[in-house]
């Protein structure tokens, strides 16, 4: 399996993130994308993540890793 990209979130971002898995009117697909960046923030590993969402993580990792590098905030 190839290397994951570490991620480090921001204190808006985690806060962001966090709120929209709470908030119940938020669609499901949005809560286990947010999941995802949450776990992977906290460290978890891809297969672990994966296991407790049940889908696969790299992609979102992926995104939010670029997303971050683009707006000029470091991400690990």
């Amino acid at each position: 399996m190839g290397k994951i990209e570490r991620i480090r979130l921001a204190p808006g971002d985690r806060e962001r993130l966090e709120r929209l898995v709470r908030d119940r009117n938020t669609p499901q697909k949005v809560v286990w994308r947010a999941r995802i960046v949450l776990m992977a923030g906290d460290g978890v590993g891809a297969v672990a993540v994966a296991r407790q969402v049940g889908k696969s993580v790299r992609r979102w990792r992926r995104r939010y890793r670029r997303r971050c590098t683009r707006s000029g905030r470091r991400t690990a």
